[in-house]
């Protein structure tokens, strides 16, 4: 665990944490100036987002689900033609609309993503942690796991 704990590149947290901590500061106490600068930033989460999700589905343990949802929520700040190609995508457009009007996953996507999540966790356990890492690490996949697996399932639509 000490090891893990070195790697950690400590001045890319420190520039992310200062970075989200100017956004809030902005939000909350200067909204003209964040109402200037809000798009480009949003829309940047939103690239970035959809980038790692396209290389999600590819790559195994990377999750594809969590970053089309973030794409689409950042796309929804501050871009209503990306918003649209996002909702109306052949294969993300059903998965957005499902979440946004039931906040529920479809039993496939459920599925797919704890047949990735489970094995992942696993080796992840078995390979990288000490003891306490293994019980922190593996109560979160547990957590996740129990957390998809409730999500509500939406009303399947019927092929007519």
């Amino acid at each position: 665990m000490e090891e893990f704990l070195n790697n950690i590149p400590y001045n890319l947290l420190i520039t992310l944490s200062t970075g989200i901590l100017v956004f809030v500061v902005l939000y909350k106490f200067f909204p003209k100036l964040f109402i200037k600068i809000h798009k480009p930033i949003f829309f940047s989460i939103g690239i970035l987002s959809l980038s790692l999700g396209y290389v999600g589905i590819v790559v195994p343990g990377l999750p594809t689900t969590v970053f089309i949802l973030i794409s689409a929520w950042a796309f929804s700040k501050c871009s209503d033609r990306f918003t649209l190609w996002l909702e109306n995508h052949k294969l993300f457009g059903p998965m957005i609309l499902n979440w946004k009007t039931y906040r529920g996953l479809s039993r496939r996507a459920k599925k797919l993503a704890l047949s990735m999540i489970v094995p992942t966790f696993a080796i992840t356990i078995y390979y990288a942690f000490s003891l306490v890492g293994d019980i922190i690490f593996g109560s979160f996949g547990l957590g996740l796991c129990l957390w998809l697996a409730t999500r509500p399932e939406p009303p399947i639509k019927s092929a007519n």
